[in-house]
């Protein structure tokens, strides 16, 4: 009998055990030079609006974004915005940068990687809440890091309202054209990691802050009651991120296909443009197109 309960025992803790085993990972595979740093993007939901100047936000915007290897250090990128929807309508409302960068250092470094395996969103309507859950898990790899100067064309289009002392002056139109120029940093990762399952999956990142100066003389006549003055201004600057998330083939991912928003491509941008002052952009794409 003793026996009988003793096997009835080891069973029972066997079988507890398995049920709430938790699963693990593991890195099986990793090689950062993989990721497919270039894409092409279709901005579907995009947002533009100085703080001094809501009159020519844009609420709505669609448009494109790429970036594109040259060769190992060159690459070219671009960004265009079109206005659907506007506070203050404007003849052909857009947003165009048309630039390059260009990798001054690279290093490779292995280091601990906080994976991120699944992501939940609910809302609590009762204690009016929302409520994010992050599932992660930290594993070692290899990560590129870039160090790049880039540069180029700035264009903007929009509507313009301006008030000094309560005195509101007519909306008209203001036209930002000049180029940019700063810094970039790249962080790139990509590995194969497994589970205890033996389940083998892709993951890979690609990361790009950056920081410009702004140049663009801009000058806008402005009326009230018959009353003109000039307005002009001609620095500013923006700080960013552009994310790209998994950059990298169906082929590179096991052959499984990588669903609508595996494809998704993040850009948000804050800053300072003459004469609207303090300003955000910010959109959602999907990558139709990747470039080694």
């Amino acid at each position: 009998m003793k026996l009988k309960y003793s096997v009835l025992l080891v069973t029972l803790i066997a079988t507890t055990a398995s049920v709430f085993a938790q699963k693990t990972y593991r890195q099986i595979y990793s090689d950062p030079s993989e990721v497919q740093s270039g894409y092409l993007g279709l901005h579907y939901f995009g947002v533009d609006a100085g703080f001094n100047n809501l009159s020519g936000a844009s609420i709505l915007s669609v448009g494109a974004e790429t970036l594109y290897p040259i060769n190992d250090k060159l690459k070219a990128e671009g960004l265009f915005l079109y206005s659907l929807f506007s506070l203050e309508k404007t003849s052909f409302p857009f947003l165009l940068n048309a630039g390059a960068e260009f990798t001054l250092s690279s290093k490779t470094k292995n280091t601990t990687i906080p994976v991120l395996l699944a992501f939940s969103y609910e809302r609590n309507y009762l204690e009016g809440k929302d409520i994010n859950t992050y599932t992660t898990v930290k594993l070692p790899g290899d990560i590129i890091s870039e160090l790049n100067v880039r540069g180029g064309l700035y264009l903007r289009n929009s509507a313009f309202e301006y008030e000094e002392n309560f005195t509101f002056y007519e909306v008209t139109n203001i036209f930002h054209k000049g180029v940019y120029a700063g810094l970039g940093y790249t962080r790139k990762l990509f590995m194969h990691i497994q589970d205890s399952d033996g389940y083998t999956f892709a993951y890979a990142r690609n990361f790009r802050p950056f920081v410009d100066v702004l140049v663009l003389p801009t000058s806008v006549d402005v009326t009230s009651g018959g009353n003109t003055q000039t307005l002009e201004e001609t620095l500013g600057w923006r700080a960013g991120m552009t994310w790209q998330l998994n950059p990298m083939t169906q082929k590179q991912n096991f052959d499984r296909k990588i669903g609508f928003f595996g494809n998704l491509l993040y850009r948000l941008e804050f800053g300072q443009r003459p004469l609207e002052g303090f300003y955000v952009t910010t959109s959602l794409a999907w990558t139709i197109k990747k470039f080694k």
